[in-house]
């Protein structure tokens, strides 16, 4: 499935945006207004970089650098992974579970930010995604007179066994 098929971006349509030259202070406000986890970085309306709860503690506050006079240029990250509309979903998650970071802009073919995704939206998504298909599943065991007492018992484990995955995933994306 694409990240264009995901009712998790569909839904998303405002990305935080803030010019490199906006200070720390005047950002961090606004994604605590928004409560956002992050925001995107431009320049001259280019993507440059993105700025995230993360570079807060690791670059600002364990720096003692003053918010007040600390431009995002500064501590932004820039080594940026972006995705398009039509990349898949697992390679969007497996990237970012690989790198380890935690927000994915996504970008249209001039490069231009049209949406921005987190873990927890791939997480939501997977487990609606998930649960339908066991449902989906069920449904057509029972239409088709196959439902026996294993295949209801098989369907719960897989279910049980793929929210243990998810879980222990997850623990692991946000270093649980």
């Amino acid at each position: 499935m694409k990240i264009n098929e995901m009712p998790e971006f569909r839904d998303k349509k405002h990305v935080l945006l803030a010019d490199q030259s906006e200070t720390v202070e005047a950002a961090v406000k606004r994604m605590s207004e928004k409560n956002y986890g992050a925001l995107v970085v431009t320049d001259n309306g280019k993507l440059a970089g993105i700025f995230t709860e993360r570079d807060v503690l690791r670059r600002v506050v364990a720096n003692d650098l003053n918010i007040k006079k600390t431009k995002l240029k500064d501590v932004m990250s820039t080594d940026l992974k972006t995705a398009g509309t039509d990349d898949l979903i697992s390679d969007s998650l497996r990237r970012m579970s690989q790198g380890r970071f935690r927000h994915l802009p996504v970008v249209d073919d001039s490069d231009k930010v049209i949406g921005m995704l987190s873990q927890g939206d791939f997480v939501a998504f997977t487990m609606s995604d998930i649960v339908g298909r066991v449902g989906q599943a069920a449904t057509a065991s029972v239409q088709a007179g196959k439902a026996t007492p294993w295949s209801m018992l098989t369907a719960i484990l897989v279910y049980t066994l793929a929210l243990l995955f998810l879980a222990s995933g997850l623990e692991h994306m946000i270093g649980a």
